[in-house]
């Protein structure tokens, strides 16, 4: 499953880098501020030109921050889950060693008294 998004990822960055090259010698202008928001605010407008291919890359890694930026409190979420988790896992494991532990003490007390019970026997017969 990994494997089918690391491809599908692989097939979209390899179309971004296409886009890229074939739009290499073009540009693009950007308004930032158009005429009606600069009449309203008095101020002048602004637009930006620049190449093609700068702007596809600029898209893409904005793209990519917005997507990080936008899974990132369920990725740190799972981590304390997941943190949370291996802590109690820990503790389960260490109350079922020690748990383990008493039992094997236990047995061994035991066979102890076992075996001090059949030599008092033979001695009383």
């Amino acid at each position: 499953m990994k494997y089918g998004f690391w491809i599908i990822s692989l097939f979209i960055a390899i179309i971004w880098i296409y886009l890229m090259i074939v739009n290499f010698g073009n540009t693009i202008t950007i308004t930032l501020i158009n005429q009606q928001i600069a009449n309203l605010f008095n101020i002048t407008p602004y637009s930006l030109t620049m190449g093609a291919w700068v702007f596809i890359l600029l898209i893409y890694f904005l793209g990519e921050l917005e997507l990080a930026l936008f899974f990132l409190p369920v990725i740190m979420q799972n981590r304390e889950k997941e943190g949370a988790y291996e802590r109690r896992l820990e503790k389960t494991s260490v109350s079922n060693e020690e748990s383990s532990a008493k039992v094997k003490v236990l047995e061994n007390k035991i066979q102890v008294l076992e075996k001090a019970l059949e030599d008092a026997l033979k001695k009383n017969n």
